[in-house]
């Protein structure tokens, strides 16, 4: 059986999955390190693109200016990219699970995804932000949940869903625990829809 060949002529070219960044950053949030490869914190934050950017003393790289300092902030163990103290190591992780996953099909639950979504937020990672949104819609949620979570991260559909489903005596009855929980401007504002 003759095997088929394809000659290549000229250089190779780059596919779309050849990557020039093999650098790795170094994290600590609360008392954990964490070395990750900087490229998804680039392609989802124009903060960490910015800052990656920034020329430091003793700086490696290609001269295109996204060189890592040898001795610079996130380069070492001994020297990481400290996370703000009112960040978890729990949100940072589910973060980071969000956007660099290990396995093809696991989701993460709830918690995590709000944890996730509150670092995305803070870091303005719109794709992620956008993509986690996507995720909330298929939680199962009870309507107060919709609402207190849309509130809190500004999901204008699990507002909207939480919203509707109170209006709709039928499909939720809200109690008096639910009123406390919401807040009465919240109570307010569905009795104003009903």
């Amino acid at each position: 059986m003759a095997s088929e060949t394809t000659e290549s002529t000229g250089p190779a070219t780059r596919g779309k999955f050849y990557t020039e960044d093999t650098q790795f950053i170094v994290f600590q949030a609360e008392n954990v390190l964490h070395r990750v490869p900087r490229f998804a914190l680039v392609e989802h934050s124009e903060m960490f693109r910015d800052m990656f950017q920034l020329p430091q003393p003793g700086q490696l790289g290609d001269g295109n200016g996204l060189g890592v300092s040898a001795s610079g902030e996130g380069s070492s163990d001994e020297n990481p990219i400290r996370i703000p103290e009112c960040f978890t190591n729990f949100e940072f992780e589910s973060l980071l699970e969000f956007i660099y996953p290990k396995e093809k099909s696991k989701t993460l639950n709830k918690k995590q995804l709000f944890a996730a979504l509150r670092l995305a937020l803070h870091w303005e990672m719109h794709n992620v932000i956008s993509n986690i949104e996507d995720y909330t819609t298929r939680l199962n949620l009870t309507p107060k949940e919709k609402l207190l979570l849309g509130k809190k991260y500004k999901i204008q559909k699990l507002l909207e869903e939480g919203f509707f489903s109170f209006i709709d005596p039928v499909e939720y009855k809200p109690t008096l625990k639910d009123a406390e929980a919401l807040g009465w401007d919240t109570i307010g504002q569905i009795l104003l829809f009903e």
